[in-house]
């Protein structure tokens, strides 16, 4: 008697599916999940770029005034573009350098909120009596 011999059918097997299957989807999480996390990084960075801006407008507003003007502000200011910030608060703190009368130390600072973690960007330069451009 002639047998034949079936030939090997090729494929794959159930388990070696689940396990491809498995593998991908482990994959594709991880994938995802980094999407997710760049996203929030930009949505951090691009409220933080807001806040610098509005912070430098504010020293270049103030780099305009005189000095008498400049001592005469209050500590609060507010921006239009606080409105993209949640619960934004800008300060303005005029000190004594520590250097001399004429000389003053000038803070300027934005806090908001994102995510529920308080952020806060802040500049500090001097001011002098002469200012910046000397005449």
């Amino acid at each position: 008697m002639n047998f034949k011999r079936r030939k090997k059918e090729k494929g794959f097997t159930l388990i070696e599916v689940l396990i491809t299957i498995m593998i991908l989807g482990m994959v594709l999480i991880s994938l995802i999940s980094c999407f997710i996390y760049g996203f929030n990084v930009l949505a951090r960075t691009k409220r933080t770029s807001i806040a610098t801006q509005c912070v430098q407008k504010e020293v270049e507003n103030i780099r305009s005034k005189t000095f008498a003007e400049i001592l005469a502000l209050g500590n609060t200011w507010t921006n239009e573009n606080f409105v993209k910030l949640d619960n934004a608060t800008g300060v303005r703190a005029i000190e004594d350098s520590g250097i001399g009368a004429d000389i003053k130390k000038l803070t300027i600072s934005l806090t908001w909120t994102y995510r529920g973690r308080t952020m806060e960007q802040s500049i500090v330069t001097y001011i002098t009596k002469e200012g910046i451009n000397k005449k």
